[in-house]
């Protein structure tokens, strides 16, 4: 067993007991769903990093930059104005404080918004959990050279993501991305100096790749490329904004100030991380572009997870696997905590039993974050 896969097993070890001591806090549904609505803005900051940040960051993007070159950053660049127009809306969604996207819709448009937004939520966040699960297993089989294979990497991921959503809810979610918030930011601060020293700077990287790779739109945007920028562009921002995740955290927050005081480092941490990652990618590619075949896919997505194995130190490298691990597992989470919330919220307790008890809620939800789970894997076993 190589040392990478050793230490990301036992830091999922430490992260597995640790969960089942905090999940004895778990008493009531407001614990389940918002963390008792106790969060600190300290805990909130790494924990909505870890929301936005996925495996879509740190392969599917990292993939696009290996092609599109430094312009990948448009991709990102939506959701940062996204943050920053949440930024004036924080403070109010505390305030609110409710539990769902379905609680906001249904005060402003009825009944009938919160069953269709419930219904879209439901699917959408379904269909993410599925492919962190793929990509867990995706960076199972990297790390171990294959001799893990994706399909018991996507099963590993699965059962780790299930385990720690069904165990605690909000609580295990704050206090796993606590952690694991902490991982990712580092990795990418200490990473990215060795990688473009290994690349030989940008002096380097400039003659073996092609000058589209640091021009501010790359071809690779297509035939109008202004135009898909901007689609890019809008299409982050908008999804940013409708992540329930996200204002479940708000609700989470133990004051608004705490959830004001969050997105302004949230904003810096996601714009550092996200052009990292980027910067990472290009260079990486221009150091093992022999080793990677982009007509092939996901052959790209290999690049960051190349990089940890090659051009860094082995410590850093554990650490930069460990949050490309770290990305899957706590986005998983936090997309799964979401449907079963919006099953339980608003579907159940607003049609069906709307007194029932607080241990037989937080019980139900359990069962459902199994559920969702459950079938998110089948989706993944599919795809």
């Amino acid at each position: 067993m190589s040392i990478y896969l050793s230490i990301i097993l036992i830091y999922l070890l430490v992260l597995t007991v640790s969960n089942f001591i905090r999940a004895r806090r778990v008493k009531s549904q407001e614990d389940f769903m918002v963390a008792g609505r106790s969060l600190k803005w300290q805990v909130m900051v790494f924990t909505l990093i870890c929301t936005w940040i996925g495996s879509g960051t740190f392969i599917s993007g990292a993939e696009f930059a290996s092609k599109a070159g430094i312009s990948a950053i448009w991709l990102a660049a939506g959701a940062w104005v996204g943050i920053i127009v949440i930024y004036f809306l924080a403070a109010k969604i505390h305030t609110f404080g409710q539990y769902t996207m379905g609680d906001v819709l249904e005060v402003r448009y009825g009944p009938a918004a919160r069953i269709f937004g419930a219904i879209a939520l439901i699917i959408s966040f379904t269909a993410i959990v599925s492919y962190q699960f793929v990509a867990g297993g995706f960076i199972l089989n990297v790390v171990t050279d294959g001799r893990v294979p994706e399909s018991l990497g996507t099963i590993i991921a699965a059962l780790f993501v299930i385990l720690f959503t069904a165990l605690g809810g909000m609580v295990a979610i704050a206090y796993t991305d606590l952690p694991n918030g902490i991982i990712i930011v580092l990795a990418c601060l200490l990473a990215v100096p060795f990688v473009w020293l290994a690349a030989g700077g940008y002096a380097q990287a400039s003659q073996v790749l092609d000058p589209g790779y640091f021009a501010v739109v790359n071809n690779q945007f297509g035939v109008h490329p202004w135009l898909k920028v901007i689609g890019y562009f809008l299409s982050t921002m908008f999804l940013l904004m409708g992540v329930q995740s996200m204002y479940q955290k708000f609700y989470s927050a133990r004051t608004a100030r705490d959830a004001k005081k969050a997105v302004v480092w949230w904003t810096l941490g996601t714009i550092f991380v996200e052009t990292v990652v980027v910067v990472i990618a290009v260079f990486a590619y221009s150091k093992l572009q022999d080793r990677i075949d982009l007509s092939v896919p996901k052959e790209g997505g290999k690049v960051v997870l190349m990089a940890a194995r090659n051009l860094v130190p082995v410590p850093v490298g554990v650490l930069l696997l460990g949050a490309a691990c770290a990305v899957v597992l706590s986005t998983g989470m936090n997309y799964l905590l979401s449907p079963s919330t919006t099953l339980m919220r608003d579907v159940y307790q607003r049609f069906i039993k709307k007194d029932a008890s607080q241990k037989a809620m937080v019980a139900l939800q359990k069962v459902l974050v199994v559920f969702i789970g459950v079938i998110a894997f089948l989706l993944a076993i599919q795809l």
